[in-house]
């Protein structure tokens, strides 16, 4: 169930975007500094783009949390039902649990704020880093 969220188009693409978007004179020059690639990787472009990729995580995160569908889908065990799917086993084809509901949708909701307040400066700064054009 995890697997094809990994290999998420979207984030394959924000991020090549955001890699595309470094100077090249900086890799340059980390290369006639005597840096291989693999240094100039980590010690550079990562620490670069890592606003985007906290953005990306916020975005991907909220995108599998609320998704309904596929685990709908895939999981045929009722214990391992996710938050979405659980949600709606509580609506019945007579009998609504409301009460139910409003509590599931507060508890689905915290982790996503806790990880937005945690990640905010990064989020904030990723979104808005391709809004200045050089």
């Amino acid at each position: 169930m995890i697997l094809p969220s990994l290999a998420n188009s979207l984030g394959v693409f924000f991020m090549r975007q955001n890699f595309l978007s470094l100077p090249a004179s900086l890799l340059e020059a980390a290369r006639i500094d005597g840096a291989g690639e693999f240094r100039i990787f980590f010690r550079i472009a990562v620490p670069l783009v890592l606003p985007a990729m906290a953005a990306l995580a916020i975005i991907l995160f909220l995108a599998s949390w609320n998704d309904y569908l596929w685990p709908l889908l895939v999981l045929s065990d009722r214990e391992m039902q996710t938050a979405p799917v659980a949600l709606g086993s509580l609506i019945g084809l007579t009998r609504v649990s409301w009460g139910g509901i409003m509590v599931g949708a507060v508890m689905t909701t915290l982790p996503f704020l806790v990880l937005f307040l945690f990640l905010q400066r990064y989020f904030i700064a990723g979104i808005t880093a391709g809004g200045v054009k050089d």
